[in-house]
């Protein structure tokens, strides 16, 4: 499992992941920010998991009808939780994260949109 991680995910989860010998690769370390379109066309193209805080993604995917990679989208998940947040979701929900979904997790609860049925 491969993942992409938008700007908004802080470096916690990063370190997490590659502990766990996950592949990531993390906007901030590739320059610029290139932007919501070109973030989430690279998640799809690389076959990554796009992990982000921002709502925006989720729009592209359902009023642009987009091509759309799995998105785990962190709701006021504090910066220091979302690497252990992240791997309890990949426990918990591997098989969901393989199929192309969207997972929104907030404090208490996990909400799954499933793309294809």
């Amino acid at each position: 499992m491969k993942f992409l991680l938008d700007s908004c995910i802080s470096f916690f989860a990063v370190k997490a992941l590659r502990e766990r010998h996950f592949v990531v690769k993390w906007i901030p370390e590739a320059g610029k920010d290139p932007g919501d379109e070109e973030i989430i066309k690279r998640a799809f193209r690389e076959d990554m998991v796009l992990v982000t805080a921002d709502k925006d993604f989720g729009e592209l995917v359902f009023l642009w009808e987009m091509e759309p990679p799995t998105i785990i989208r962190l709701v006021d998940i504090p910066a220091r939780d979302q690497g252990k947040i992240l791997l309890r979701l990949i426990e918990v929900y591997k098989t969901e994260i393989e199929k192309k979904v969207i997972l929104t997790v907030e404090k208490y609860r996990v909400r799954i949109r499933y793309l294809y049925e």
